[in-house]
C-alpha cells in the first residue's frame, strides 16, 4: 500500500494537488484527481495541436492571397468566439467606406463646380 502512495505522491503534486489535500483524500479520490488532470492535459494537447494545424493552414492562405482578397480574420474560423469583434470590425469598415465615399463625392463636386465656373 505504501508503494502505491509513494508512486502517487509526486504525480499528485505535479498535478497541482496540495500536500494537505493529498493526505486528507482517499487513494481513490487521489486517483480520480490524477485521472482528471490527465484528461485536462490530453485536452490541452489536442487544443495545442489543433491551433498549430490552423496556423499551418493560415500562413499559406495569407501569403498566397490575392491583392484584393481579405486578410483572414479570427472570426472566419471561430465565428461564435469572435462575434463581438467581427461586429466592431464591420462597423468600423462601413464607417470608413462611407467616409471614403463622402470624400470622393466632395472631390467630384469640387471638380464639377470648377469645370462649371470655367476653371
Amino acid at each position: 500500500m505504501s508503494d502505491v502512495i509513494d508512486a502517487m505522491y509526486p504525480a499528485a503534486l505535479e498535478a497541482g494537488m496540495t500536500i494537505k489535500q493529498f493526505w486528507n483524500l482517499s487513494i481513490a479520490e487521489v486517483q480520480d484527481f490524477l485521472d482528471a488532470y490527465a484528461q485536462r492535459r490530453k485536452a490541452d494537447l489536442k487544443k495545442s495541436i489543433r491551433m498549430q494545424f490552423l496556423l499551418a493552414s493560415l500562413i499559406p492562405q495569407y501569403i498566397l492571397r490575392g491583392e484584393k482578397d481579405p486578410v483572414p480574420q479570427p472570426w472566419d474560423h471561430y465565428p461564435e468566439l469572435f462575434k463581438e469583434e467581427k461586429e466592431i470590425y464591420e462597423k468600423a469598415a462601413a464607417e470608413k467606406e462611407f467616409e471614403d465615399f463622402k470624400e470622393r463625392r466632395r472631390k467630384y463636386a469640387a471638380a464639377l463646380n470648377k469645370q462649371r465656373r470655367g476653371g
